[in-house]
């Protein structure tokens, strides 16, 4: 009898190995070679499931994407500082994402198919950060951005220098940035 593979399930699998592989390689350093290893499968298996090395790397993007993002987008209330922190490097695997999520940064505005990956997230949980913080401000999509501008803007801090910043000292200067815009949502008494 043929054992029965979930695809979508593989997909990812080989996308989470590509990130695993980006951070210990570096994005122009990686080879589909690692990205086998690391997935523990053939290069003719990543070859079944995407059709280049480039779709595999645009894989690897929305999977760090997927895993950062969620983070931060909370149902039926505004997030707080708390919430947001979540997404920064506090801990070995976030930092792992980090470092994946800036080797793109620098090819992206070379490459349509990543800028268009990026465009789409930054649109996705600046829209979920909006609607959360919706009705009691003026312009709710401002302020996701600036959240959104403020964890990335520590984040990169903390990838690039990573001793400096542990998780207690990113907290604390994300809650300074954050507060005074998560406390203009909070609902009139």
């Amino acid at each position: 009898m043929p054992k029965i593979v979930d695809h979508e399930e593989r997909r990812r699998a080989i996308a989470s190995a590509a990130v695993d592989a980006i951070a210990a390689n570096g994005l122009s350093g990686v080879k589909l070679t690692d990205i086998a290893r690391t997935a523990g499968v053939t290069t003719g298996s990543i070859a079944h499931y995407f059709a280049d090395k480039d779709a595999v790397l645009a894989a690897a993007l929305e999977e760090v994407c997927t895993r950062l993002f969620i983070q931060i987008g909370t149902p039926d209330r505004p997030p707080t500082a708390n919430d947001i922190a979540d997404a920064l490097p506090i801990n070995p695997e976030r930092r792992k994402e980090w470092i994946v999520w800036l080797a793109y940064w620098g090819r992206a505005p070379h490459a349509p198919a990543l800028a268009q990956i990026h465009r789409q997230y930054y649109a996705e949980i600046e829209t979920a950060v909006a609607e959360n913080m919706a009705g009691t401000h003026p312009d709710p999509q401002l302020a996701a951005a600036a959240i959104i501008s403020a964890v990335d803007g520590i984040g990169t801090r903390v990838t690039l220098e990573p001793d400096l910043w542990p998780a207690d000292r990113q907290r604390a200067l994300l809650s300074e940035l954050i507060s005074p815009i998560i406390a203009a949502f909070q609902p009139k008494r």
